[in-house]
């Protein structure tokens, strides 16, 4: 399962940077800005952010699962499910609000140059903000009690070796990756309300580290893959 969830945060971080570019290039070549195309850019960007701070919740969920609730046993089959429906479901149920809320006053996108949620008109962007960093919080919560049960003497029992050793790279991986998906998108929020060009450069810079972590983190120092 921790493979599943690194390869679709993976997917949903190519295909939302892919919308990201196209979002810049139409921002740029057109001024002003055509809000039909910026709109399509945005809605996936916005979704497939969302995504993979979902994705990077049910990793954390799945450490919670498999360290504190040991006993239980759940299938396979299950787990995809519920996953599926947290890491896609929920983001796709928060952009469809978040159109449907500003589409009246055309208030979604950013007006400012930018393909982008609006944030000084109709704050769209909170639809973004809010989930992010609530994810960020939960993970971060999660991940001191999962470091306390394994730490903790006699976990070993429960758990096998194997077991272990999968639990300890997914808190790894889910430990840098949660502060630094939340660092960039902390600049990337800054970058809408400050013209500071430092903040542009530092989010420019974590943004493209993102996909780097992930390859180092959720699968380069896993033994197994």
């Amino acid at each position: 399962m921790r493979h599943v969830s690194i390869v679709n945060i993976a997917v949903s971080l190519l295909i939302a940077n892919i919308c990201f570019i196209i979002g810049a290039a139409v921002a740029e070549q057109e001024q002003p800005t055509s809000v039909w195309r910026c709109s399509s850019a945005v809605f996936f960007m916005h979704f497939f952010y969302l995504a993979l701070f979902f994705w990077m919740l049910m990793s954390a969920l799945l450490l919670f699962y498999r360290t504190v609730m040991v006993l239980s046993q759940m299938s396979r089959a299950k787990m995809m499910v519920i996953a599926f429906i947290v890491g896609y479901g929920a983001p796709l149920l928060i952009a469809v609000i978040t159109v449907a809320s500003t589409a009246g006053p055309q208030n979604y996108i950013s007006k400012r140059n930018a393909c982008w949620l609006n944030w000084h008109e109709s704050k769209a962007l909170l639809a973004f903000v809010v989930p992010a960093l609530t994810i960020v919080a939960i993970n971060l919560v999660v991940l001191i009690v999962v470091l306390y049960k394994i730490l903790r003497r006699g976990v070993g029992v429960a758990i096998q070796p194997d077991e272990k050793h999968a639990l300890v790279v997914n808190a790894r991986c889910v430990a840098i990756l949660t502060p630094l998906f939340g660092l960039t998108w902390g600049f990337g929020i800054g970058t809408m309300v400050s013209h500071d060009f430092g903040i542009h450069v530092v989010f420019a810079l974590l943004n493209s580290l993102q996909g780097f972590f992930v390859l180092v983190f959720g699968t380069l120092l896993d033994i197994k893959v």
